[in-house]
């Protein structure tokens, strides 16, 4: 799928999105490479709760050899005084409603540039 011209992010995310089939839509911004295993968990969620948007963990490449680098910490999106969005560690709290090292937080914030969401509940 091409737009005839330049319509920038959002609207070409929203054309994709009208012209896709499956029940789950997925955003990956062009910079994202994907490792096995990762759509999986995803898709659980939305198929537990049709009405969250759930994000992978974003692991890092190195800068100099490009080698994946695996990290161990997660972390939530959030922001600042100053309005600027930052990455922040997970609230306690929010690690003992989780239980487990493995299962998902709640976070009022996201990154945009990858994420998954039922697609019925995008359009509404």
């Amino acid at each position: 799928l091409r737009a005839p011209e330049r319509v920038g992010l959002i609207r070409a995310r929203l054309l994709g999105a009208s012209k896709a089939s499956a029940p789950v839509l997925t955003f990956l911004d062009s910079h994202i490479e994907c490792t096995p295993g990762w759509m999986e968990p995803l898709l659980d969620r939305i198929a537990r709760n049709s009405t969250i948007v759930v994000c992978p963990n974003i692991d890092a490449l190195d800068t100099e050899t490009l080698e994946y680098q695996y990290h161990d910490y997660f972390t939530v999106g959030g922001f600042d005084w100053n309005l600027q969005f930052n990455w922040h560690a997970v609230p306690e709290h929010e690690n003992k409603r989780r239980g487990h090292s493995w299962a998902p937080a709640w976070s009022p914030t996201m990154c945009g540039g990858l994420f998954s969401i039922d697609k019925e509940f995008f359009e509404k």
